[in-house]
């Protein structure tokens, strides 16, 4: 499996940049890029239905080695866009990511 794109975990957190004058810390909100590579192709709900049968809003899909990392509402970093994990499939060698432009909803 060739892999020749870059894509980023979007990691968030919040670290103790001081104390305030009655000794309270106060906090920042530090964003990392954790990289890694993957293949990606457009793809939509109708594909994911017809070929995995899944019901899920999905605008791409991304084929990569196997990552601890991938759980559901991931936020990912490829091509100057952000999206989010709508489900993966774990194979033996690989899995198959589908991914949803913008940001996850909470419901």
């Amino acid at each position: 499996m060739r892999l020749t794109k870059t894509l980023y975990f979007i990691e968030e957190e919040k670290t103790i940049t001081g104390y305030s004058s009655i000794g309270q810390p106060q906090y920042e909100t530090v964003t990392t890029f954790v990289p890694f590579k993957g293949e990606v192709e457009p793809y939509s709900a109708k594909l994911a239905e017809t070929n995995y049968g899944l019901f899920v809003e999905v605008t791409n899909r991304f084929f990569c080695k196997p990552n601890s990392n991938i759980t559901f509402h991931k936020c990912i970093r490829y091509d100057e866009e952000n999206y989010y994990v709508t489900e993966y499939l774990k194979y033996d060698k690989h899995f198959e990511v589908l991914m949803q432009k913008g940001e996850p909803s909470i419901e």
